[in-house]
C-alpha cells in the first residue's frame, strides 16, 4: 500500500510536470493536464513500483514528451 506522503509526492510531481509542459508548449495547463493524466507516463508515475516520481518533474516531462512524440509519429504514419 502506498502511503499518503508518497501519493502527495506523486500528485505534486504530476502538477509540477504539467506546469512545466504547459509553459514549454504554450498551452493551457488544463489541456496539458487532461492529456498527461491519460498518458502511459502518468500511469507509470502513479505506479509506485516504477519510482518515476523519485526522478522529479523534469524527468517525467521528458518521458511524456518522448511518449507523445512516438504517438504523434504513429498517428502521422496511419494518416498517410
Amino acid at each position: 500500500m502506498v502511503s499518503e506522503k508518497i501519493k502527495a509526492a506523486m500528485d505534486l510531481t504530476a502538477l509540477m510536470t504539467v506546469e512545466q509542459l504547459a509553459e514549454e508548449m504554450k498551452k493551457p495547463q488544463e489541456e496539458i493536464m487532461i492529456s498527461f493524466m491519460e498518458s502511459n507516463t502518468a500511469k507509470m508515475l502513479y505506479d509506485n513500483s516504477t519510482k518515476l516520481w523519485w526522478d522529479g518533474p523534469l524527468a517525467v516531462a521528458g518521458e511524456y514528451k518522448e511518449e507523445t512524440a512516438i504517438n504523434f509519429s504513429k498517428s502521422q504514419t496511419v494518416a498517410e
